[in-house]
């Protein structure tokens, strides 16, 4: 079997080189290339594409400039607070940026706020494609015909040669009502010119007879069961079919779904944000805490030399401060290592600030919209606060079933199911409508309006259609029926780990506090004790180098210990606010479409109150909701 597999492989292999590609018509061959023993696919020919005049470049003059401690001074520095880069931020994106640059990788999953609109103005599935099968069209026509034909009768035309010409105009306006009732009314005239021998009017001999048929007709036609209601319609719309739903609160559900989409994206977009500002302020504190250990250990170092300590002590102490002065330069350019980002262990994302002064500096950049270079260095001016925040959970979790995006999305697509179970169940039904016509007819040797003459007609009927089994419409109420309880369990799960991810936040917020703590205290007995030492060399008593080095080194370590837990108490208190859904509040952050004239205001006011259960209604929509127990 393994010796027949590697023969067909070779014999495709073969096959594929002896026929090659074709592609937009050039055959592209699996040959090695002439310049080249490794065998590129040198007829490979990728086109460009054509530059549109939508978009346009964008390009900096600046590039980026080193960075050393002499370029940190205040003519280089821009000090911005939070708000300031969250406004800068919200100002100067169309596009909801994320530290995970997804635009790169994915960018038919960025959000922009472009994309309600979009899903608004679609003309398959959105609000405005639902309304417009209500609205009114107008129709006509215009035909002529020339009939020359042979009867087996004597008295079509003459002698059983007929010949005619006959021209038939129409124009009409129907419009679908709310309950399914589709009204036309048109306007049909007919002229006929032949040479039939009984005519009234005309000369059949010279082929001059003709006369003009018109009628003015008015027609409904009312669906009694299947399509019939405003309930149907105004869900599934007119004409749907199973599995086939538009009408306008399931196109005004997906308009809904996608606003809370946006304001996710603009809740995760202000998240990393503030992420990368505060892993910007470490990456400070970092360079500073690391500046000072490799002063002291030259401090250190000098001083060994000094008191001529013997060469081994001398290279020792040098060590030291190298190694301190390497740790300072990547302090201060940073590595391309991925930092603290949404949903990197927590929703809000848990810290990880290890990326350095500039390279955190562009991630802020990137973030908020400003050039990535222009000469200068944002520096943080907010402090993360210190004080202790305590969270009452029944508040919190109360908030956050309430507030959260995502269970907010998704008790709309369990109100979308709930609404296509009821179009689907309509599908149950057979098809009886009730039809009706009136008519105005007109006819004479001069064209004159129908409304003249004194001929009338008038029709009524049912038309009545069921298929046998309902084997469509059964499978459709089925279908929705596990779409709901699917939309149904996956918000009860939702539930549960809105639970559990408040309370990781509120429980991380008084770790983080208890650890910000202690680490002030290790801090301030690390100094001291340095302290201590450092009074020691002042005086001809020298400590040992080995424990004065260590103490160099823990007091690094104590130093970005508790700035990092600075930076992971204060995250932790904006991950619970984003886990209770307010944490655009919390930054100051408010969403609006745009701003509404005087009449939407009167009517979404009208429409607040009757949604209010305190206040009993004149009217209320049955499909919208009902009043509360």
């Amino acid at each position: 079997m393994r010796t027949s597999r590697r023969w067909f492989r070779c014999v495709l292999a073969a096959s594929m080189m002896a026929m090659g590609c074709n592609v937009g018509g050039e055959k592209v061959a699996f040959s090695p290339s002439a310049n080249s023993q490794s065998g590129p696919l040198s007829q490979l020919r990728p086109s460009d594409a054509i530059e549109s005049e939508c978009s346009t470049a964008y390009l900096e003059p600046l590039s980026p400039f080193d960075l050393d401690e002499q370029s940190l001074t205040p003519d280089k520095l821009r000090g911005m607070t939070l708000q300031e880069c969250i406004a800068e931020g919200l100002n100067h994106s169309r596009v909801m940026r994320d530290l995970g640059v997804s635009v790169i990788r994915f960018p038919e999953t960025v959000r922009t706020n472009l994309d309600p609109a979009i899903v608004f103005a679609d003309p398959r599935i959105g609000e405005e494609a639902a309304l417009s099968a209500f609205d009114a069209n107008m129709f006509a026509s215009s035909f002529y015909e020339n009939n020359d034909r042979a009867f087996n009768n004597q008295f079509f035309g003459q002698g059983g040669l007929f010949r005619q010409d006959l021209s038939t105009n129409q124009v009409g306006i129907n419009k679908r009502s709310a309950t399914g009732a589709l009204f036309t009314v048109r306007d049909v005239t007919v002229y006929d010119r032949n040479n039939q021998q009984a005519n009234q009017f005309g000369n059949p001999a010279t082929q001059q007879s003709f006369s003009w048929d018109s009628f003015l007709e008015a027609s409904a036609r009312q669906p009694l069961m299947l399509g019939a209601g405003t309930e149907f319609n105004r869900i599934a719309g007119p004409n749907a079919q199973p599995g086939e739903l538009n009408g306008v609160l399931l196109a005004r559900v997906r308009t809904d779904v996608s606003l809370i989409d946006f304001e996710r994206a603009v809740r995760d977009f202000v998240a990393d944000i503030e992420n990368a500002y505060w892993d910007l302020y470490y990456a400070y504190r970092d360079m500073d805490a690391r500046i000072d250990a490799r002063d002291i250990a030259q401090y250190t170092a000098d001083r060994v030399v000094a008191r001529e300590s013997g060469q081994e002590r001398i290279e020792q102490a040098k060590e030291q401060v190298i190694r301190f002065q390497a740790e300072v330069v990547d302090a201060l350019n940073g590595r391309p290592i991925e930092g603290t980002r949404t949903n990197n262990g927590s929703t809000g994302g848990t810290f990880r600030g290890t990326g350095g002064v500039r390279v955190c500096e562009r991630k802020l950049r990137l973030m908020i919209g400003l050039p990535i270079n222009d000469g200068l260095l944002i520096q943080p001016v907010d402090r993360p606060t210190l004080a202790p925040v305590v969270f009452d959970w029944s508040t919190s979790i109360e908030e956050a079933l309430r507030l959260r995006e995502e269970l907010r999305r998704q008790r709309w697509v369990v109100k979308q199911r709930e609404l296509e179970l009821i179009a689907n169940r309509n599908f149950l039904k057979p098809q009886l409508d009730a039809v009706s016509a009136y008519r105005l007819r007109g006819f004479g040797q001069d064209y004159t309006s129908p409304l003249t003459g004194e001929f009338q007609e008038w029709s009524l009927g049912l038309d009545y259609q069921m298929p046998m089994g309902f084997r469509r419409g059964n499978a459709a109420v089925r279908n929705s029926q596990l779409e709901l309880a699917r939309a149904s369990e996956l918000l009860r799960e939702q539930e549960r780990s809105i639970h559990f991810g408040l309370s990781n936040a509120i429980n991380e917020s008084k770790r983080a506090h208890d650890n910000l703590v202690l680490q002030r205290q290790r801090l301030d007995a690390i100094t001291k004790q340095l302290a201590a030492m450092n009074a020691k060399q002042e005086t001809a008593e020298l400590p040992e180098l080995d424990i004065l080095l260590e103490t160099h080194r823990r007091l690094l370590d104590a130093r970005l210990r508790y700035h990092q837990s600075e930076v992971e108490y204060e995250l932790s208190l904006r991950n619970v606010n984003l886990e209770k859904g307010s944490l655009l509040r919390y930054c100051n952050v408010w969403l609006n479409e745009s701003i509404a004239n005087a009449s939407a205001v009167a009517q979404a006011e009208l429409r607040t109150s009757e949604q209010d259960y305190d206040k009993v209604p004149h009217h209320r929509d049955v499909i919208i909701g009902q009043p509360g127990p």
